[in-house]
């Protein structure tokens, strides 16, 4: 099997571009123009509409933490606080677009 030339391939077998050689950046810079990285997973449309599920969601939470607060159930007030908090995270990564979204949700 013949691996794949790509430029994630070229940057795994060289490491990052600050120690390259003028030459290294030439060879990948045409490995890019011959072939591209793939498009996004997801469109920019379908992250801002993932973003605003993920704020409708947290703003939801937060509501059910204040009214829980308000009855005196303050550990599932907590609860509820840290799910709008996480709900807000995913937000704010789905705004960024899919490659940010993708290393949040992977933890890189």
């Amino acid at each position: 099997m013949t691996p794949t030339l790509t430029t994630d391939a070229f940057r795994d077998q060289h490491s990052g571009p600050t120690t390259w050689s003028p030459a290294t950046i030439d060879r990948y810079l045409a490995i890019g123009e011959i072939a591209p990285p793939p498009p996004p997973l997801y469109t920019h449309r379908e992250m801002q509409a993932e973003a605003e599920a993920w704020q409708a969601s947290a703003a939801g939470q937060q509501r059910l933490a204040h009214d829980l607060a308000r009855k005196g159930h303050t550990i599932a007030a907590g609860i509820h606080r840290r799910g709008a908090q996480d709900a807000r995270q995913h937000a704010a990564a789905a705004l960024m677009g899919w490659p940010y979204y993708e290393a949040f949700l992977n933890g890189w």
